[in-house]
């Protein structure tokens, strides 16, 4: 047999608790394969004797002891936790009950944690039986007043004890304790006098779990005792605790709720708990708005879940509404308005729940009216009133029976006398919460119906509608009679009362939503077994239209009519917003309402064709006064593609409902463009439908998305905030919906795509024969027809058709993104990059580029592309990333158009992103890629091709439109860490600072664009976290985007600035001064040479920097040479002012980034170099000649910005004895340009000029 003795001293010397562990581990081995276990039991409990007291006292005679003695009874503890429950017989129990018990008694200061916990382990055992507990209880109560004496972890342990045996249901310890002690209940009786003075926020949890335990679950229990009870539990109400240093652990939340369980668990002391709550809820101003809520809290609590409310919360109704009505009508804080309607609503709920004899409801409902319905006519209490109201109604539908008369005709009324539109806005808004009231409860009446059919058997009869839902349903003429009795007249009497409208407009909503009873005959399909079936609507397709057609006018046209003088744009627009979200919700409701708007939309674009057909005469006019009716049609447009769109409603089956809506929408938009085409209208009129057919995908699209459907990995993180409310507590359901959802968006997916297929066959045509434009090519595809123009046409019918095609492009980049890469092979898109569709033209050459008419048709391969996967274009054998496809028009970058440049440097940037050699498995293209990289290198080393003659002259120096291209291709490159391209970038960081020749001031400009264009090395993060995002243009980000699948690696900034910035630095500001021994001319010149040199690179540095985040830089920032060449920059580059912004707002994102000290040894600097660049020039006559070569290039707005929001966040990171030599400089500066002409400069100058008034006081 083991030797327990052993195996405890070894515990109670051992101070590592995994050899503790180890030691009682195979103490409880050795108990489990005695095989006489009585005796093991006995062995191991008598192995720790020497260390216990030997007399019948407390122990205080061992004082020495206390800690080895803790340690052995923790020995036998730690052994009973890994024991195995099934080893210990009854009679076993019995004895250890009594021994560890005993500890209770005569060992105050040692034994008490490791008995609790021993305790906690036996009334765990398999064996133990319900008798036990009582001895249990009977132990822990002989503590006494030393209780709270223990520590607060060894008080846990016995409050863990205690709450464990309450809950243990298997062994009946409850059912045994209601026999054996009764009703009295002693055992609680002495456990309240035991834990009177508990404090510790985590006991107190425990504490407040068993009071909860036993009120709930131990039946009967006397009501003295439930008094007692909730006594020892108000004496902590209101519960409050001091802030831990650590948020861990218990809160005061938690607390809160654990004692408004105690006050609700039993309603045999309600009396009592509603007078204690209802005295404290009446001491008004003395209490905080938190103490406040936690009462509220806790009576609607009660309310809910006190049984029997005839005797429970009827009683108290009347003193519970005539406390807590004035929270709501002379308050103001929400959240004690919120909770006040809350009570409410639950008692009107509770009181719903009385049988039909019982009269409590009906007193309530009218104490409620008797308050409530004179206030009605009371604009200072119209609101209050109507809330009190509707938190009466939503208590059931016997409720609003009671109520719905009294006040429909309590407002139709007040409505018909009041003169205010306050008061009126007040009426409606109350109307319209009655019709939601009305519209929630029949939505709860029918999913209780499908509940109740899930669970019915094929045997249960079908109950047919109670008296209630009868009655309920027979309002159904009066709510009917709002559209005419109140709506409609409203809408026609308050047409310059914009608070009016906006509740009309909601109460139509509201009304339309409405649904009735099931009409005879029921509809022949029923819904599925658990789906919840389509309620017919209340109002008839005659009400639906005359909705319709009321609200559609506000959409279609936002602004002001000539009749509605008192009425802003702001206020018009406002409503057209509210129009817009009604027309949503009646489309649901309704759906053929919405073929009515789409009639009405068609109309309003046919009455402009013909308006502006009927001017073309008159094109100046044209020009003049089409803009605003544009803008009218391009906003009604959109809005009609939000209410169609934007929603996918409930059951998830509808998605087909809004794509067919998506279908018959841009089916009807496509045929009016094409008309519009067809009859040479401006294409200022065929964009702004282009845009609503784009705007429909967009909804559309959105609203898969919210529904937890997103197809593509791109587009999951970055809808994941979207999404992420539709998986808590649902994702089983979610799943489905997303299976359910997967038919209707593969349909709008071709749908979208038929569109596009569509309209780039329409925009482009296949024309063959010799072009002058481009010899190698004998066959081209070309702008169609469409875009001719005659030579006396406007340019901005030029840009037109050039934004036309570039929203079309967009469009096309929306749409192919979510195809998977089998279906963009599937629908040959990878070949529409330069067949645009037509699938009789097979050119004789792929290319990206299309060269008649300067390009223009680009912008569309570039759609494509953007939408294109990177496998797809890795693979495909039709057109590769080979320098015939990316630099075959290099020669002639020069004489392209400037939108056309930069339609085809984003094609070369993509394509280079999207083309990867390790994903491809055509090696044709490996070989392709390797090429032009090869032929990119020889350019920028100005190098003739290889394979030439034996002989060829040098190429002409590089000009800054085709070094733009290199660093397009290197771009895309680079944004994958492409092996192949990475020697590239030192190459392309010099290749600027090469074109400097000596006394040639042309090169020298040229070389400084070329400096700037190499900031398109640097893919910008999608997000901005500085405080310069308000100057970071949206271009910034570029074309390389997660949500095209470009190929974008986490650290290829981290590598493009090692590779190029640290290449530069040592090259760039501050210069080297100049030493005697260059006076000479030839030693000017270089010294010439070498200053332009270095701000080349200088230049080039902040065109890379200030598209990284500093934690790319930080290390050169640390050092101070980065920061040390910003601000030389930023002082010495004027009037180089987009260079000197550059510098500016470097200098912001170290301050933002919490790097100030590195920019502290330059303010001086950084203030002289900001003043510079923001304030006015100096008064004629008093300028220097520095100050005279300054003005002569005044700064651009955004330069000016750049420099007032660095200057308006220096007294927000440096102290203010730094910045007071500064302050009266600043001062009279900011003061001047609060003055600015610009005006979004004036509100940053402002706000610049307040932050340092601080400084000065």
């Amino acid at each position: 047999m083991a030797d327990f003795a052993s195996l405890a001293t070894s515990y109670v010397l051992a101070d590592d608790e995994d050899e503790q562990r180890q030691l009682a581990g195979k103490a409880a081995e050795a108990i489990q394969n005695a095989p006489r276990k009585r005796t093991a039991v006995l062995n191991w409990a008598q192995s720790i004797n020497q260390w216990m007291p030997h007399n019948n006292g407390d122990g205080d005679g061992d004082d020495d002891n206390v800690i080895v003695r803790a340690k052995a009874l923790g020995f036998l503890a730690a052994t009973l936790e890994v024991l195995d429950k099934n080893v210990l017989r009854a009679e076993q129990l019995d004895h250890l009950l009594v021994f560890f018990g005993a500890m209770f008694a005569i060992d105050h200061k040692a034994g008490i944690l490791a008995a609790a916990t021993a305790l906690r382990c036996l009334c765990a055992m398999s064996h133990f039986r319900a008798p036990m507990a009582a001895a249990v209880f009977g132990h822990l109560v002989k503590l006494g007043d030393d209780f709270r004496l223990q520590a607060p972890p060894t008080r846990l342990a016995i409050y863990d004890l205690v709450l464990f045996l309450l809950r243990r249901d298997d062994a009946g310890v409850l059912a045994h304790l209601q026999t054996s002690a009764g009703p009295s209940a002693p055992f609680l009786r002495d456990l309240l006098q035991l834990c009177r003075h508990e404090r510790d926020p985590d006991n107190l949890l425990l504490w407040f779990a068993i009071l909860q335990q036993v009120l709930a679950h131990y039946q009967p229990l006397d009501p003295e005792v439930a008094e007692a009870v909730f006594h020892a539990a108000s004496d902590y109400f209101p519960i409050s605790m001091r802030s831990a240093a650590t948020p861990a652990g218990t809160t005061v939340d938690d607390l809160k709720t654990a004692l408004r369980g105690c006050f609700a668990a039993s309603a045999l002391a309600a009396p009592s708990v509603f007078d204690f709550l209802l005295q404290k809820m009446d001491q008004g101003d003395a209490l905080t708005v938190a103490v406040k809520v936690d009462i509220l809290r806790t009576i609607h609590a009660c309310v809910e879940t006190f049984p029997v409310p005839v005797e429970s919360v009827v009683p108290h109704t009347s003193r519970i509404w005539n406390s807590l009505k004035y929270e709501v009508r002379h308050g103001d804080v929400v959240d004690t308005i919120n909770w006040t309607l809350r009570v409410i609503e639950a008692i009107s709920a509770r009181l719903d729940q009385i049988p039909e004899p019982a009269a409590c409801l009906r007193d309530f409902v009218e104490l409620v009216l008797a308050d409530c319905i004179g206030d009605l006519g009371n604009s200072t209490f119209t609101k209050p009133a109507g809330q009190l109201l509707t938190s009466t109604l939503r208590g059931g539908m016997r409720a609003f029976n009671l109520v719905l008369p009294s006040v429909l005709a309590a407002v139709k009324e007040t409505l018909s006398k009041t003169q205010n539109a306050n008061h009126t806005r007040d009426l409606v808004a109350f109307l319209n919460s009655v019709l939601q009231t009305r519209h929630d409860l029949v939505e709860q009446k029918a999913k209780e119906a499908v509940k109740n059919d899930s669970e019915a058997t094929p045997d249960t009869e079908t109950a047919g509608p109670s008296a209630v839902t009868t009655e309920f349903y027979s309002h159904d003429g009066t709510v009917l009679g709002l559209l005419d009795g109140v709506y409609l007249q409203l809408w026609n009497r308050s047409s310059q009362d914009s608070v009016v409208l906006v509740e009309v407009i909601r109460g139509l909503a509201a009304l339309v939503v409405q649904r009735t009873e099931k009409q005879e005959p029921p509809p022949p399909p029923p819904p599925p077994r658990g789906a919840q079936p389509r309620l017919p609507p209340l109002c008839s397709p005659v009400q639906c239209t005359i909705i319709f057609s009321t609200l559609a006018p506000r959409i279609l046209n936002a602004l002001p009519t000539e009749d509605e003088t008192t009425l802003s744009p702001v206020d018009s627009q406002m409503l057209a917003h509210e129009a817009m979200v009604a027309l949503q919700l009646a489309t649901v409701a309704y759906p053929e309402g919405f073929s009515s708007l789409v009639a009405k939309v068609v109309a309003l674009i046919d009455a402009e064709q013909a308006k502006l057909s009927a001017s073309k005469t008159t094109a100046a006019a044209k020009n003049n006064t089409d803009n605003e009716d544009v803008n009218v049609l391009r906003d009604a447009l959109s809005r009609v593609a939000y209410i169609g769109c934007a929603t996918i409603s409930d059951p998830p089956e509808d998605g087909s409902l809004a794509v067919g809506f998506f279908r018959h929408l841009t089916g009807t938009l496509v045929a009016s463009l094409e008309s519009l085409l067809g009859a040479k209208a401006p294409f200022c009129v065929s964009l702004a439908v282009l845009s609503g057919i784009y705007a429909a995908a967009l909804h559309l699209r959105a609203a898969f998305s919210q529904r937890g459907f997103v197809p593509s990995v791109a587009d999951q993180a970055a809808g994941k905030h979207a999404t992420a409310g539709d998986h808590n507590g649902r994702d089983s359901e979610s799943e489905q919906d997303k299976d359910r959802l997967a038919g209707p968006f593969h349909l709008y997916v071709d749908e979208a795509l038929s569109i596009v297929r569509r309209l780039y066959l329409r925009a482009t045509t296949a024309v063959e024969g010799n072009d002058h434009d481009d010899d190698d090519h004998d066959d081209h595809l070309d702008l169609s027809a469409d875009f001719d123009m005659p030579s006396s046409s406007l340019v901005s019918e030029y840009d037109d058709q050039d934004a036309y095609l570039h929203q079309l492009s967009s469009l096309a980049a929306f749409v192919v993104r979510d195809l998977t890469a089998d279906q963009q092979v599937g629908a040959q898109l990878h070949t529409a990059l330069f067949r645009f569709f037509h699938p009789s033209h097979t050119p004789s050459r792929s290319s990206f580029f299309h060269n008649r008419h300067g390009g223009r048709a680009d912008v569309l391969s570039l759609g494509i592309l953007n939408g294109l996967r990177p496998s797809v274009l890795a693979n495909d054998t039709e057109i590769s990333a080979s320098s015939a496809n990316l630099l075959s028009d290099f020669g002639v970058l020069d004489r392209l158009p400037p939108r056309t440049r930069l339609v085809r440097n984003n094609i070369a940037t993509v394509a280079a992103n999207k083309y990867s050699a390790s994903t491809s498995t055509n090696t044709a293209n490996a070989v392709a890629w390797k090429a032009t990289v090869a032929d990119v290198r020889d350019r920028l080393t100005n190098e003739p091709p290889s394979g030439g003659s034996s002989s060829p002259p040098p190429p002409p120096p590089l000009t800054p439109d085709q070094f733009a291209r290199l660093v397009a291709v290197a771009a895309g490159a680079f944004a994958r860490l492409d092996p192949a391209a990475r020697p590239l970038a030192p190459l392309l960081a010099l290749a600027p600072a090469a074109q400097v020749q000596a006394g040639n001031d042309q090169s020298f400009k040229r070389a400084l664009q070329m400096a700037r264009l190499l900031g398109g090395l640097v893919v910008a993060p999608t997000t901005t976290t500085t405080a310069t995002a308000a100057t970071s243009a949206a271009a910034d980000r570029g074309v390389l985007t997660p949500e095209n699948h470009a190929v974008v690696k986490a650290l290829h900034r981290q590598w493009v600035y090692g590779q190029t910035v640290q290449t530069l630095l040592p090259l760039a500001f501050p210069r080297r001064p100049a030493t005697e021994g260059e006076n000479d001319d030839a030693a000017a010149a270089a010294a010439d040479a070498a200053r332009r040199v270095s701000t080349v690179h200088t230049v080039a540095i902040l065109a890379l920097v200030r598209r990284m985040p500093v934690a790319v830089y930080e290390d050169d920032v640390d050092n101070g040479t980065l920061v040390r060449i910003v601000v030389a920059a930023a002082t010495t580059l004027a009037p180089q002012w987009a260079d000197v912004a550059a510098a500016l707002r470097v200098l912001t994102t170290l301050l933002a980034a919490r790097r100030a000290e590195a920019v502290q040894g330059h303010l001086k600097a950084v203030v002289d170099a900001a003043v510079c660049a923001f304030a006015p020039p100096a008064p004629p006559g008093t300028s220097t000649d520095t100050d005279a070569t300054l003005a002569a290039v005044a700064p651009p707005p955004a330069c000016r910005k750049q420099a007032l929001v660095l200057v308006g966040e220096l007294p927000e990171h440096f102290d203010k004895t730094l910045l007071l030599p500064y302050e009266p400089r600043l001062a009279r500066a900011l003061a001047a340009s609060c003055g600015d002409r610009v005006r979004e400069l004036r509100t940053v100058a402002q706000q610049a000029r307040e932050r340092w008034n601080k400084v000065a006081l």
